[in-house]
C-alpha cells in the first residue's frame, strides 16, 4: 500500500496494532511523516465484497480517537503498540512512546519538522482529519461509488480503497510448489489534496494580517521577549504553540498560543493564551509546580483574562485590547516563569 498514492511522505510509521478502542479493535494505525493519520481496516477473503460497512467502522475507531490530545493519543494508542506482541520492529524494539518511535523510523527529522509533525498531528486529532483506507481482495462498484460520494461530501477525513491483488504461481513453474504474493492497487481515493509548506503562515505573515498597529506592536514585544527568553515557536496553518523544553519529554510543553481572533482553530482557542495543557503538564513532573503557578497567575489578571472554554486546557486567553493595555505584565508573567524553571533546573 504504497502511501505515495495518498499523497503522503514515506515511509509510513505503524504505531497501532489490534489497539483496543471503544468501538472496537483496530487493524492498524500508521503515521505518515508530515503527520497525517491512516486508520486501516483490512477484510479478507473474495467473499461479500461489497463493504460499505467496513467505512462505518472506521469513522467509529475516528471518533474514538477525534479530541484526543498529543499525550493522550500516545497513552491510548502508542504506547500500548510498543509494549505489544505486535510490534516485532527491530527498529522501534526499545522505543516506549511516540518520540522513540519517530525517531527510531525518521532519525533524519531536523526540529522545525519536528514541530511541524507535532503540530499536523494535534491539528488532525482536534478536527477528525483522517485518512480512513479500507483494505481487501475485490470492492463492487457501489462500495466505490460510496467512497467517491464521502470524499465529495464530507469536511473532514479521506476515505480510500485498496484492492489487495493476489499473484500465484502454477506447480510446473515452480518444482510443484505454489508461491503467491500480493500488491496493492488504488481503486478510489479523494481528489490530489497534497499539503502545500507554503500554506502555513510565519510570524511575519501572521503579524501583516493585524490591522490593529497598537495590536501588532505589543504582540511583537511579547515574541521577541519569549524568544530571549529561550521559548520556540512552532508554527502551523493559522498560528502558533509557544514553547518550553523541559527534562522529562523530548518534545517542548507548550505554555501559550497565539491565532486570529475568530475562535476557529486548535481547541478553539482565538488571540493570545496563557496556560498548559492538563495532559501534557501530566507527563512533565519537572516543571509541574511553576506552570501551574504560571496559569493562576494569568488567570488573575482579570478583569482582561478570561479561561479558554477547552476542557483539557487550563489558560486565560487575553483580548486584543488586553494585550495592548497589559503587556508589561504578560512579558513579565511568561519571562519569570521561564527563568523560575530554568535556575530550578540549574540547581538540579
Amino acid at each position: 500500500m504504497p502511501i505515495e498514492d495518498m499523497d503522503l511522505d514515506g515511509p509510513l510509521l505503524v504505531i497501532g496494532q489490534e489497539v483496543g478502542l471503544a468501538s472496537g479493535r483496530i487493524d492498524l494505525v500508521g503515521l505518515a511523516r508530515s503527520g497525517d493519520l491512516l486508520l486501516v481496516e483490512f477484510k479478507t477473503g473474495p467473499q461479500n465484497p461489497d463493504f460499505r460497512h467496513v467505512l462505518a467502522q472506521l469513522v467509529d475507531y475516528g471518533s474514538d480517537l477525534w479530541g484526543q490530545s498529543l499525550d493522550e493519543f500516545d497513552n491510548t494508542v502508542v504506547r500500548r503498540y510498543l509494549t505489544s506482541q505486535y510490534c516485532t520492529d527491530r527498529l522501534m524494539r526499545d522505543a516506549r512512546s511516540l518520540a522513540h518511535a519517530r525517531h527510531a523510523i525518521w532519525p533524519d527529522m531536523q526540529e522545525s519538522e519536528i514541530d511541524q509533525f507535532q503540530i499536523r498531528l494535534g491539528e488532525v486529532l482536534t478536527t477528525g482529519d483522517f485518512h480512513f483506507v479500507a483494505v481487501a481482495q475485490r470492492f463492487t462498484q457501489s462500495m466505490a461509488n460510496t467512497v467517491r460520494y464521502l470524499n465529495q461530501s464530507m469536511k473532514r477525513g479521506k476515505f480510500y480503497l485498496v484492492e489487495m491483488i493476489r499473484y500465484q504461481s502454477t506447480p510446473v513453474e515452480t518444482d510443484g510448489q505454489v508461491l503467491s504474493a500480493y500488491a496493492g492497487q488504488m481503486i478510489a481515493r479523494p481528489e490530489s489534496q497534497k499539503s502545500d509548506p507554503a500554506a502555513r503562515t510565519d510570524e511575519s505573515q501572521f503579524l501583516d494580517t493585524i490591522a490593529d498597529a497598537n495590536y501588532r506592536q505589543a504582540l511583537q514585544r511579547f515574541f521577541d521577549a519569549c524568544r530571549v527568553s529561550g521559548l520556540t515557536f512552532s508554527w502551523g496553518i493559522r498560528g502558533a504553540s509557544i514553547r518550553i523544553a523541559t527534562q522529562d519529554r523530548a518534545e517542548p510543553l507548550s505554555i501559550a498560543w497565539i491565532f486570529p481572533s475568530d475562535g476557529n482553530n486548535w481547541s478553539g482557542l482565538s488571540d493570545l493564551t496563557l496556560g498548559y495543557d492538563s495532559g501534557s503538564l501530566a507527563t512533565r513532573p519537572s516543571v509541574k509546580d511553576q506552570i501551574e503557578r504560571y496559569a493562576e497567575a494569568a488567570l488573575s489578571l482579570r478583569p482582561a483574562a478570561t479561561r479558554a472554554k477547552a476542557k483539557p486546557m487550563v489558560a486565560a486567553t487575553f483580548s486584543p485590547s488586553s494585550v495592548v493595555g497589559q503587556q508589561d505584565e504578560l512579558i513579565a508573567l511568561i519571562t519569570n516563569t521561564v527563568a523560575s524553571i530554568n535556575d530550578r533546573g540549574n540547581l538540579a
